[in-house]
């Protein structure tokens, strides 16, 4: 599919991308931009790219993918940085967990109709350990990759983008950018901060722990300097997460209370975790 991917950022979701793009045949070259000479050299004992470079410019230079695997608040200071640097006609995508104000200040960077086109990627995948030593090339595999376009964005480059997904065994699914914010809100930020809440609450039960608060508490595990990142910048849709699973736990306390409709909350509950069928989640959906 692609001549040369680049990937800015090889950690956990880059590296994992890197991988899969070798060891899939996805693109014939796969190159790494990293903060460090000693992080090149990790990514390519872990065959997750063929070269590598601390160099932006350099790193992006002939590619016909760019995929930036920063962390959140640095996605648009490196499209910056690298956006004078994209050949024309090249896929710029990212994988942060918050699109609204990326997609709208990445855009107005670029113009499609003349250059390189950004369409906004976060693949629903992840795990609570971070850097390339914990990347799989299977990480994506049956997870939803959620792709942000715009009416400004070239349907071409969706359709790239979206075969880029299948490619990697994922499941894209297009979503306008403030809804997907919305969505993440409820389905990644919240159980993160549900686990923190756990956590909180278990005090010292916690060394009691089980199979139930172990799994559910998993992604509490993750670096708290990229979940702070994720609250900060999508912060009115996760407290409106936070205020509807208040809501939440007042009626189940409601229920507990005069036991009249317990049953009946907890059976629509497990109703609807069954409809979602398949395993549990590899882990936190990161970005």
């Amino acid at each position: 599919m692609f001549d040369r991917a680049t990937i800015v950022g090889v950690g956990l979701i880059g590296g994992s991308l890197g991988m899969a793009l070798r060891a899939r045949g996805v693109a014939r070259e796969v190159v790494g931009v990293t903060r460090a000479e000693a992080s090149i050299v990790s990514a390519r004992a872990a065959r997750a790219i063929d070269r590598g470079t601390v160099d932006p410019a350099a790193g992006v230079a002939g590619a016909d993918l760019v995929v930036l695997a920063v962390p959140p608040d640095q996605v648009v200071p490196m499209a910056r940085r690298v956006a004078p640097h994209l050949q024309p006609g090249a896929l710029l995508t990212d994988v942060a967990s918050v699109k609204a104000e990326i997609v709208e200040s990445i855009e107005a960077l670029l113009r499609p109709e003349s250059g390189p086109a950004f369409v906004g990627g976060h693949p629903m995948a992840g795990n609570e350990r971070q850097g390339v030593a914990a990347a799989s090339p299977d990480l994506f595999e049956g997870t939803a990759y959620l792709m942000t376009p715009t009416p400004r964005t070239p349907r071409g480059s969706v359709e790239r983008l979206a075969g880029l997904a299948r490619a990697l065994g994922a499941i894209p699914l297009e979503v306008e950018p403030a809804e997907h914010d919305r969505m993440v809100a409820l389905v990644s930020h919240l159980p993160y901060l549900v686990a923190a809440a756990l956590m909180g609450t278990a005090g010292a039960a916690g060394p009691a722990a089980g199979p139930s608060l172990l799994g559910a508490t998993r992604v509490a595990g993750s670096p708290v300097a990229m979940w702070a990142q994720i609250c900060r910048l999508n912060r009115e849709p996760i407290l409106d997460a936070l205020r509807a699973f208040r809501k939440e736990l007042e009626r189940l306390e409601t229920a507990i209370a005069d036991g009249d409709r317990l049953d009946a909350l907890l059976e629509a509950a497990r109703r609807a975790r069954l409809r979602l069928g398949g395993a549990p989640s590899k882990g936190p959906d990161k970005g």
